[in-house]
């Protein structure tokens, strides 16, 4: 694979240094876990049960980062690794969509072949992914996430004005003259 005259490893770099950036997230996180995980809250013993496998991920990262670091300074040889802020790992809870809230619900729009609340959403995305959010602050981060999501969006994506506000892709509600864009004049 070429990279081409114009780019000279400035893509190449850019997609190294975020690599880099996980991996030493990851490996620090892994290195100095959450103290609730210390401490047995919130499911410590099958944090401490995954204590082997963290520990081989993270000889699996010591061994990866001096080679990410070679090829990076080959392009760019100031580039000094202690000044790359670290992206921390994502928590991944085992009652959640395989790809995140937000990704969940935008596949299900998607699919949609008309307006959907947010409520309406989280229901077919229990539905689709055998989930089971029954108690209260489960549910309660489940919608915030895919809300917030929705929010943010400022592409592609239409909400009706409504209370609650209901929602679809751009390209489905195109001729909708009454269709406000999400967050504001969706520019």
């Amino acid at each position: 694979m070429a990279l081409g005259r114009k780019n000279s490893g400035k893509q190449l770099t850019g997609h190294l240094k975020t690599l880099y950036a996980r991996l030493g997230g990851e490996l620090r996180w892994i290195e100095n876990p959450p103290k609730l995980r210390q401490r047995k809250w919130r499911g410590g013993d099958a944090f401490a049960a995954q204590a082997g496998e963290r520990e081989a991920r993270a000889e699996e990262i010591r061994q990866a980062l001096p080679h990410v670091i070679y090829v990076i300074q080959m392009f760019e040889p100031d580039w000094d690794p202690e000044q790359e802020k670290l992206i921390r790992p994502l928590r991944r809870g085992p009652n959640r969509p395989p790809h995140g809230w937000a990704d969940a619900a935008f596949d299900i729009l998607r699919d949609a072949d008309d307006w959907l609340t947010v409520r309406e959403m989280l229901d077919r995305i229990v539905e689709r992914h055998d989930l089971s959010i029954d108690d209260g602050p489960a549910h309660v981060q489940a919608y915030g996430a895919i809300n917030a999501a929705l929010q943010r969006a400022t592409h592609g994506l239409v909400n009706d004005g409504g209370q609650p506000p209901r929602w679809a892709l751009r390209s489905r509600q195109s001729g909708d003259e009454s269709v406000s864009g999400a967050g504001g004049d969706g520019s």
